[in-house]
């Protein structure tokens, strides 16, 4: 009896094992099964519904297919977010270009990417975009947009390519413009990459692939100054003006957006008087009074110094902490006061790296750098102050020392 009841503890336990070893083995296989089946269903679900596996629709790649290599060329065929096709084609030189609705194949044009009501704040937007790349006389033509522009959207930035505008002096680059996505997102109906970082194209930034030169001008502010500061700006340029401190506090705003607009303030002594006939201590105290009064006008001292007449001596070098500039193309203005006869100067002097001397308190000066600027752009030179024509060259001014070219 003993024994029976032991044997029989023992068979208990034994198929109590056995019924947990089944019980974990179906939970197991059912959560297999389980999953293996949504796995099936998910990848089902993909091949047939999800986006990523939408197949552009024939028609557009009948039409990439029937382009020969004659005339007509592809140069790039760009998917963006399976909601449009992007092709860009070149023709006799030019560029053009074709949107595809990349379900329907449908054709489309860039305006029909844009939300309802919102085309003026797009147009708008190019504009503003034109405006900081080209100068004034450039993008007013393009922004009447009544000729030949071409859309390309890319993955993360839409290119217009802009043709049979005439412009006066006749432009011999490419005119196009650039546009980041981020700039338009709110503009366009469908998804779009967005880059982390950007930069717009801005025509005051240093292109090294043009001609750096440095106009300057003397013996102001006056009451021309105003207006060169804003030609300046519609082209995109800027310069280094060297003042006389007797001006400073008559002109304290003109300074002020002068520097704004990241053009540079040089000393040209407090009231023009040939520092050669001065003692080194009358000039010291001009000096310091008139950087006092430059640090309260704008908020920033003098960089640089012209000597009047250009007279300077060693002595006169070392009195004062900064570099002295000179200039290689004098364009005597305070002599020929005659527009044209001033624009033909330059146009036949003006070489890379050139340091031009003007004189802001001139009107016919001021007037022959408004008909100057367009044709020197048109050239392929950019106006920069003399700081960056000097940087550009690899060239650290130094105090004491005398520059009269950086090349």
């Amino acid at each position: 009896m003993k024994f029976k009841l032991k044997q029989g503890k023992y068979i208990s336990v034994f198929w109590t094992i056995i019924f947990g070893l089944a019980l974990i083995f179906c939970v197991f296989t059912n959560n297999y099964l389980h999953k293996l089946s949504d796995n099936t269903l998910i990848e089902s679900t993909t091949v047939v519904k999800t986006d990523k596996n939408k197949e552009r629709n024939k028609k557009i790649d009948e039409y990439i297919a029937s382009i020969d290599d004659g005339s007509i060329s592809i140069v790039d065929v760009i998917d963006i977010k399976l909601s449009v096709t992007s092709i860009l084609l070149l023709e006799n030189e030019q560029y053009t270009s074709i949107l595809f609705d990349y379900q329907t194949g449908k054709e489309i044009s860039i305006f029909d990417l844009i939300k309802e009501g919102r085309e003026s704040d797009f147009n708008n937007k190019i504009e503003e975009l034109l405006y900081l790349k080209y100068p004034t006389f450039i993008a007013d033509v393009l922004n009447n947009g009544d000729k030949n522009n071409v859309y390309f959207m890319k993955d993360n930035e839409l290119i217009i390519y802009y043709y049979d505008y005439e412009i006066t002096p006749v432009v011999k680059e490419d005119l196009y413009l650039t546009i980041n996505y981020n700039e338009i997102k709110d503009y366009i109906s469908i998804n779009l990459d967005l880059d982390s970082e950007y930069q717009n194209e801005d025509g005051k930034a240093i292109n090294l692939a043009k001609k750096q030169i440095a106009i300057t001008f003397d013996d102001g502010p006056g009451k021309y100054t105003k207006n060169l500061i804003d030609i300046l700006e519609n082209n995109k340029s800027n310069s280094t003006f060297f003042i006389l401190g007797k001006n400073i506090k008559e002109y304290e705003d003109v300074l002020k957006e002068s520097f704004t607009n990241g053009n540079e303030i040089g000393y040209h002594s407090y009231n023009h008087e040939n520092f050669l006939r001065q003692d080194i201590e009358k000039i010291k105290e001009e000096f310091n009074k008139s950087n006092e009064e430059l640090i309260s006008a704008i908020g920033s001292g003098y960089t640089l110094i012209r000597p009047p007449y250009g007279s300077i001596n060693n002595k006169i070098k070392e009195s004062l902490d900064l570099p002295f500039i000179l200039w290689n193309i004098d364009t005597e203005d305070w002599r020929y006061k005659n527009i044209d006869y001033l624009v033909d100067y330059v146009l036949d002097n003006v070489k890379e790296n050139s340091i031009i001397l003007f004189h802001d308190i001139h009107k016919t000066s001021v007037s022959a750098i408004e008909k100057l600027l367009p044709y020197l752009y048109v050239e392929g030179y950019q106006l920069v102050t003399i700081s960056d024509l000097a940087n550009v060259n690899g060239i650290t001014l130094e105090a004491h020392k005398t520059y009269r070219y950086f090349f």
